[in-house]
């Protein structure tokens, strides 16, 4: 695939990883905004700020969720994560660190959470998708061997971080197809918001509950088994299951 796309000076490339990165982001930030219900949500001052903190919350997070998922391959080098435009990210990691880090920053403006994170919730899984095209052309989280399956891939770039010439599970695209599968699914039951009254936190704790399965499910087909993550998606999944249980029968909480 195409892991650079500008050669801008030295060393120094504008990757397609972080192109991904910043169209599914911008992509987010737009339609997080222009939804009908954001206004009333958060005001617009306060929503530019937290999508700023998310972001680089997000951002670090990945960064060293990676740094722990590779630390035999990176653990020699580790100077060089600190360079943006080295390759290395792991989305779990983000939304790990963007659960702990926004409420506290919600909290502090007097934001309602629960709304806030319901609302980002819905186009979280869309930046998460696009994303996941920035591995496909990068070669990271690839996918194991795939001699016979009909749309296994063939990386040939050597800049790629995939092994070369040989066919493999496009798990990155099983990942943003997965998350483009969520995204429409809470989009679609948003749209029965009005008609069912979802209470607060509902399509957030959905949204992680979809979410850990389909990274619970798509790393059987990755080129090494990552036992971290998979405790990670089980552990998110225990934790929706059941924030999902105590919001629709034991919340007293209405409408938000």
């Amino acid at each position: 695939m195409y892991p650079r796309l500008v050669h801008i000076h030295g060393s120094l490339w504008i990757n397609s990883y972080g192109v991904m990165i910043a169209i599914g982001f911008l992509l987010f930030a737009y339609l997080a905004f222009r939804n009908p219900k954001r206004s009333g949500i958060i005001s617009d001052n306060i929503f530019s700020n937290t999508i700023f903190w998310g972001l680089l919350s997000g951002i670090i997070g990945g960064r060293l969720f990676f740094v722990f998922e590779e630390w035999s391959s990176v653990k020699d080098n580790l100077i060089e994560m600190l360079y943006p435009w080295v390759p290395g990210f792991a989305l779990q990691g983000s939304v790990l660190a963007i659960i702990l880090v926004l409420p506290i920053y919600l909290k502090i403006n007097k934001v309602k959470i629960l709304p806030f994170l319901d609302l980002i919730a819905i186009y979280a899984p869309l930046l998460q998708s696009v994303s996941r095209i920035g591995c496909f052309f990068a070669g990271c989280c690839h996918g194991c061997l795939a001699q016979n399956l009909p749309w296994a891939i063939k990386f040939t770039n050597p800049e790629s971080l995939a092994p070369l010439n040989v066919y493999l599970h496009p798990t990155q695209l099983y990942s943003s197809l997965a998350s483009l599968f969520i995204f429409l699914i809470l989009l679609f039951v948003y749209k029965l918001d009005s008609k069912f009254n979802f209470k607060p936190g509902f399509l957030f704790f959905l949204y992680l509950l979809l979410e850990s399965i389909a990274r619970f499910t798509v790393d059987f087909w990755r080129w090494e088994p990552d036992y971290y993550s998979r405790l990670v998606a089980v552990f998110l999944f225990f934790i929706s299951l059941v924030s999902l249980f105590y919001i629709n029968f034991f919340n007293k909480n209405k409408k938000r």
